[in-house]
């Protein structure tokens, strides 16, 4: 149930009012009081308007002060309330510093479906606070005696204007019923879509996301309430931030705002945010093909025309959505995009089709570039991952061996599914237990003296991980002549019994030389 203007014209304070208007307008619901004071529909008026947050429902108190002649200033006023989905306007002081209602105002008024009422004209005794003290006592009551609003607040929302139509509007409205600052994060804790209570307040919602995250706790004088939103059919699971004055919220009211926010997200989610596909890498992750179909469908993308993708682990900090525009903005220069996305933790960047290695190799260029002036993590390339499977076998084997990777593979600008998986061999070389270690090093070391240990192992590792088996920049590295990596490589291909980078004899080499990486890694 709502408070409406029928039942505002029954109270005590509006003894004596008149409804100018249309009688429809006694069902129109009352849920704020304003006064409206800038009457005069300048351009300072517009900016002032634009700037404030209109939740609708408002009954806005005015005498037309300062347009008391001026009936067009009147109706334009009219109009523009009506435009921001206020239920309607309470005349005061009519005969005294509004001279008369002219009848256009009320065929202005009936026009919008807007609502005019009179007060008791030449009353000189009237008051606007025992108006506004009346209905805000009115809607108070009507609240603690009607708990369920979900389904009337959507209703109301549905009779707004269709700017208003949205989910900014739903939530607008639960802030200030609830009197509670209320954000919605996507599974990523991204910020989607708030609103402070009061209005004017300032909220750090990442402060609150951060401390979510990592499980810590966190100083500010309200409760802090987290829930969850069912998935949609865009945004994927949806978290709910509460930041209540006073006492805690019970789970019926609770449950009330979750499917309020619920059926807004499903009527309204496409303006919740920026265009989002976070629900489409959740349900390839989570595998779930009908989903997956029908998402790839209501964003007109063909999966099978997706091969390839760019992975980029521990995409965090404050600044990560403005990196994350920065990358996609990038990333179509060189390929249009599918997908550019933050889930779990990670960012993923996914073009549609096949490209030439020039044009990966000058792609990754640009992403390792800007991730380094970040200090954020390095870009890892997944090449034929025409399935929702080898994806996933992909953002696993990113998860469990980036970091070493970057250890074993640090004069790369970018990393491999290979790197990656040669990163996870030597770390469970590494993690076989001493004995299995000790015994393994030695069955290599042994093939050297140790004079020799040095500079051939050296130059082994350089010239398989970092130069792709190139003598000239493996000497350049070591500062040595490239005769003298021709002279060990000789060397050590007399001592393994093949060509040093031959396949796939070398292939053990390659382990070899991750794990002596880490294992230096280890020890600094």
């Amino acid at each position: 149930m709502t408070v409406t203007i029928k039942d505002v014209l029954r109270l005590p304070s509006m003894r004596g009012a008149v409804l100018l208007t249309d009688s429809a307008g006694l069902a129109k619901p009352v849920t704020a009081v304003s006064v409206l004071e800038y009457s005069d529909p300048t351009p300072m008026q517009k900016d002032l308007s634009n700037k404030i947050k209109y939740l609708g429902d408002e009954l806005v108190l005015t005498a037309f002060a300062s347009v008391a002649n001026d009936v067009a200033a009147q109706c334009a006023n009219v109009r523009q309330m009506a435009h921001y989905g206020d239920t309607g306007m309470i005349l005061f002081y009519v005969g005294l510093l509004m001279p008369k209602v002219d009848p256009q105002l009320i065929e202005t008024a009936n026009a919008v479906g807007y609502v005019l009422i009179m007060m008791p004209p030449k009353d000189k005794s009237l008051a606007y606070s025992s108006v506004i003290s009346d209905i805000m006592q009115e809607v108070f009551l009507d609240r603690i005696n009607n708990p369920v609003f979900a389904i009337d607040m959507l209703k109301r929302v549905t009779k707004l204007p269709d700017t208003l139509h949205s989910v900014d509007t739903i939530l607008r409205m639960l802030s200030d019923r609830l009197h509670c600052s209320i954000a919605l994060l996507d599974r990523d804790y991204q910020l989607l879509q708030s609103a402070a209570w009061p209005a004017e307040r300032q909220e750090d919602w990442d402060r609150f996301a951060a401390a979510e995250q990592q499980h810590q706790p966190i100083t500010d004088d309200r409760i802090i309430d987290w829930e969850t939103v069912s998935d949609t059919k865009q945004w994927g699971m949806i978290r709910l931030l509460l930041l209540i004055d006073g006492r805690r919220m019970n789970v019926y009211t609770r449950s009330q705002i979750i499917e309020a926010i619920q059926i807004a997200l499903d009527l309204w989610g496409h303006e919740a945010g920026p265009v989002n596909k976070v629900a489409l890498l959740a349900a390839v992750m989570e595998d779930e093909p009908i989903r997956m179909r029908h998402l790839g469908e209501y964003y007109h993308l063909d999966l099978s025309q997706i091969h390839h993708m760019w992975l980029i682990p521990n995409f965090q900090g404050l600044e990560r959505h403005a990196h994350q525009t920065k990358l996609a903005a990038l990333s179509e220069k060189y390929a249009p995009i599918a997908i550019c996305e933050r889930y779990n933790g990670m960012l993923y960047i996914v073009p549609i089709g096949d490209l030439d290695p020039i044009t990966w190799e000058k792609w990754g260029n640009a992403l390792a570039a800007q991730c380094h002036d970040w200090q954020a993590a390095v870009p890892v390339r997944c090449q034929d991952v025409t399935t929702p499977a080898l994806v996933r076998e992909a953002v696993q084997l990113t998860q469990e061996a980036a970091s070493d990777a970057a250890v074993i593979f640090y004069r790369q600008p970018v990393l491999t599914l290979g790197n990656l998986r040669l990163a996870k061999t030597a770390r469970e070389k590494l993690s076989a237990g001493e004995q299995n270690i000790n015994a393994y090093l030695n069955r290599w070391l042994s093939l050297f003296n140790q004079r020799e240990q040095t500079e051939l192992l050296q130059t082994l590792t350089t010239y398989l991980l970092d130069t792709h088996q190139n003598a000239a920049a493996t000497a350049a590295f070591l500062y040595v002549h490239p005769n003298t990596v021709k002279y060990r490589l000789n060397k050590l291909a007399g001592r393994f019994g093949f060509p040093v980078g031959q396949m796939p004899d070398s292939w053990a080499l390659y382990e070899l030389c991750g794990v002596l990486r880490l294992a230096y890694y280890a020890k600094q």
